[in-house]
């Protein structure tokens, strides 16, 4: 019985010790692991963030694609959307590759499109970065615009003008409206020093044109109320409330449906001049290679008219002397006063 026992306790210290020899090797291959490379993708496991179907995300890529200078909490707000980003990507492209495989062809077809348009757009870019002057004259944008005003009508009303909050007890009304008057004429020089000199407030919208919401936030105007008839009024006017008095005056208006001042809409214009300048360094460049295409024999169309009919859609680029250019757009000064007018009645 002894001897059983005896043997017994043997077998359990050998295996204890089996155990944690099996524990210290099992041990060192996961240590193992962690320390070589990945045979299969040649990736460090450490530098590995998320694999999705063999695809792998790793620290390298996501630290390259993280902004500079985002740092803190903010760089782990971005990690973290960009790792549930890449997933959602892997796993909806497997997704797409079962769901889709029928429509693999359209799919190719519609990737190399979009391939093609890109280089395309790059070649435009190329042609139009070697080719466009940037510099967009005042000349260019008055004759644009007055062959072109009805596409600048307001859809609200504009205004410029000048509003100046007094308290209730001031009393020097009638200086005041006599330098309110004279902004018009003079500008807003002699207001300004009234206005310094009583510490008044002033807000001076008499440069440049605002909406006439804008204008009216300046008064104690209530916001469900129409307040359209003060701008057929000349002069100055008053409105008050309980903490103070506010005179306006209204010195300019060009109204809802009318063609828009040509300062309101000058960049605008600039930028409608500036793509046609583009587009047509593109449609040069294309009727040139068309033409060169034709002639060379490069390229041949078996209907004879389907070819006359490309070809006179070509543009053509005419040289225009600058006496044309001055007969046409006439003296600068009259084109400035047209433009004014413009801007005050059509």
């Amino acid at each position: 019985m002894r001897y059983s026992i005896e043997k017994m306790y043997l077998c359990r210290l050998i295996m204890a010790k089996f155990r944690n020899i099996l524990i210290v090797v099992a041990s060192a291959f996961v240590v193992s692991c962690i320390d070589v490379v990945d045979v299969r993708t040649s990736i460090d496991v450490n530098e590995i963030v998320a694999t999705v179907d063999g695809v792998t995300l790793t620290r390298t890529e996501l630290r390259r694609d993280i902004p500079a200078g985002l740092v803190g909490a903010d760089s782990v707000t971005f990690s973290k959307m960009y790792v549930d980003n890449w997933v959602l990507k892997q796993l909806k492209m497997r997704r797409a590759e079962e769901v889709l495989s029928s429509n693999e062809a359209d799919i190719e077809r519609l990737v190399e499109g979009y391939r093609q348009s890109l280089i395309m757009r790059q070649l435009d870019q190329y042609y139009i970065d070697h080719a466009i002057d940037p510099d967009i004259s005042e000349r260019e944008i008055i004759t644009h615009y007055r062959a072109n005003g009805a596409r600048y009508k307001l859809d609200h009303h504009k205004v410029r003008g000048v509003v100046v909050k007094t308290p209730r007890s001031f009393r020097n009304t009638s200086t005041l409206s006599t330098a309110l008057r004279n902004v018009a004429k003079s500008g807003v020089s002699e207001l300004e020093a009234l206005v310094e000199k009583h510490s008044l407030l002033l807000s001076d919208m008499s440069v440049d044109w605002v909406s006439y919401s804008d204008f009216l936030s300046h008064l104690p105007t209530v916001r469900t109320r129409s307040y359209d008839n003060l701008l057929s009024k000349s002069g100055v006017q008053q409105m008050s409330n309980d903490e103070a008095n506010f005179y306006f005056i209204i010195t300019d208006v060009a109204r809802r449906g009318q063609v828009a001042p040509l300062e309101c809409v000058e960049e605008d214009i600039r930028r409608v001049l500036y793509a046609d300048r583009r587009s047509a360094i593109v449609g040069r460049y294309e009727a040139e290679m068309l033409r060169e295409a034709v002639v060379s024999g490069r390229l041949t169309i078996q209907d004879s008219l389907l070819l006359q009919s490309m070809l006179a859609s070509l543009p053509v680029v005419e040289e225009v002397s600058v006496e044309e250019v001055d007969s046409l757009v006439g003296d600068e000064e009259r084109l400035f006063d047209e433009a004014d007018s413009l801007s005050q009645g059509i």
